[in-house]
């Protein structure tokens, strides 16, 4: 989704932080770091202390958590689809080793 351009920085981070879980639910995860990128300098700068920016703070917070268990998960799948290829790869290599 695109941002308009004189959007305020944290409804604009806003929206990049809603491109993020949807491109961590499509695992593009070259996605992801690319809208992380862009969202970081919006929500690093100072705002203001009233109402609808911590409301929208709350949001971009909220996003975080989906997107991270996202990744969580995806790196926890990856992590144990390498450990059982290495286990089947020394299992592999045992069977072809010479008797001893």
């Amino acid at each position: 989704m695109s941002v308009a351009p004189g959007t305020a920085p944290l409804a604009q981070a806003l929206v990049l932080s809603r491109d993020m879980l949807a491109a961590a639910q499509a695992a593009d995860w070259a996605l992801l770091a690319e809208l992380e990128a862009r969202r970081e300098p919006l929500v690093m700068r100072e705002h203001a202390p009233d109402g609808a920016s911590r409301r929208q703070l709350g949001e971009i917070l909220a996003y975080d958590r989906e997107s991270a268990a996202l990744v969580a998960r995806a790196r926890d799948e990856a992590a144990a689809q390498w450990q059982a290829a290495r286990g089947r790869a020394q299992a592999i290599a045992a069977y072809g080793e010479p008797a001893r």
